[in-house]
């Protein structure tokens, strides 16, 4: 499974559905206080209460679950020869999405300080800059030993 394994949308409607509930459960927990000629009386308190609170904590829920994905980051292992797209933030079991040696990449593109990482079949894997000489040194020096880069 590669880095962008839905592309139907389904992920984007999930999320759509899930704004959309956490504010209808926001208003509703406002607007149960709100209702014209509502009874005081303290058993429908209790009640206005009850279905605020959980509206309310439903509403949090929904929206924080609405949140985009965090975008997978790329850590380069010079040392091992190996290129690694992670997720942050999540269990380590699933935190490495995809593991290339840098024998194992069918090509690299160096332009200036940007480095593009291609895959087996012409698959993009990664696209990095980066500014520290030293360590783009050290990068281009272990993708040279690998025979990816003339």
């Amino acid at each position: 499974m590669g880095i962008a394994s839905r592309r139907d949308g389904s992920r984007l409607m999930r999320r759509i559905a899930c704004r959309i509930a956490a504010v209808s459960l926001a208003l509703v927990a406002l607007l149960v206080w709100l209702t014209p000629g509502a009874v005081w009386e303290s058993d429908v308190m209790l009640f206005k209460l009850a279905v605020s609170s959980v509206a309310g904590l439903s509403s949090a829920a929904l929206f924080d679950a609405s949140q985009p994905p965090l975008p997978p980051t790329v850590e380069i292992d010079v040392a091992r020869a190996e290129l690694r797209i992670v997720r942050e933030g999540v269990e380590p079991a699933l935190r490495v999405i995809e593991r290339c040696m840098f024998d194992d990449l069918d090509s690299v593109e160096f332009v200036g300080r940007r480095i593009t990482f291609w895959g087996q079949g012409d698959r993009l894997l990664a696209e990095i800059t980066l500014s520290d000489p030293e360590v783009h040194e050290r990068l281009l020096s272990a993708l040279r030993k690998a025979g990816k880069l003339d």
